[in-house]
């Protein structure tokens, strides 16, 4: 939480043994003691929790991106579009970060990316869950759970988390 700190977040709620913050950028998250986690999600029904995407407005991206790469101390590399810039985590690390550059100037935001086999298989089991489709993208989909928040189903594989290679 210094650490956080010292590179501009603000603490939001300290409990002691967790607090709440929120990034320079004003993205609120949690922060604790590290208890060693390191297992992936299971792959279930076809997917698997793969990343967190931090949904950054543009006048805050490149503040932003520096600052998750230095708290974390994950490489910050070019993501496969230009809108696009991924946390390279440590082998072992359950989950990625994926900051993705907003159109408009809005509040921060974040969701979470499921990879899928098969998107469209997924999809239709989310829908039957309840969950209602939003739109698509050219390797994801856009979904909303029925409590209203936004995830991406996306094409990377289950298993690996690799994306999807271009078609020969």
């Amino acid at each position: 939480m210094a650490t956080a700190a010292g590179l501009g977040a603000v603490t939001v709620a300290d409990h002691s043994d967790w607090a709440v913050l929120r990034s320079p950028g004003g993205q609120p998250f949690c922060a604790g003691a590290w208890q060693g986690e390191k297992v992936r999600p299971p792959v279930v029904g076809g997917s698997r929790l793969d990343q967190v995407c931090l949904d950054v407005p543009p006048s805050g991206f490149d503040a932003e991106s520096a600052f998750w790469a230095s708290l974390t101390g994950w490489d910050l590399l070019t993501g496969s579009r230009p809108e696009f810039r991924v946390l390279r985590p440590p082998a072992g690390q359950p989950v990625r970060i994926l900051l993705q550059r907003l159109d408009d100037d809005r509040p921060p935001s974040a969701h979470l990316d499921l990879a899928c086999a098969d998107i469209g298989a997924v999809r239709t089991r989310h829908e039957r869950l309840g969950a209602t489709h939003v739109q698509d993208g050219p390797h994801w989909t856009v979904m909303r759970d029925p409590a209203g928040g936004t995830y991406c189903l996306t094409g990377r594989d289950p298993g690996t988390g690799a994306l999807p290679t271009a078609a020969g």
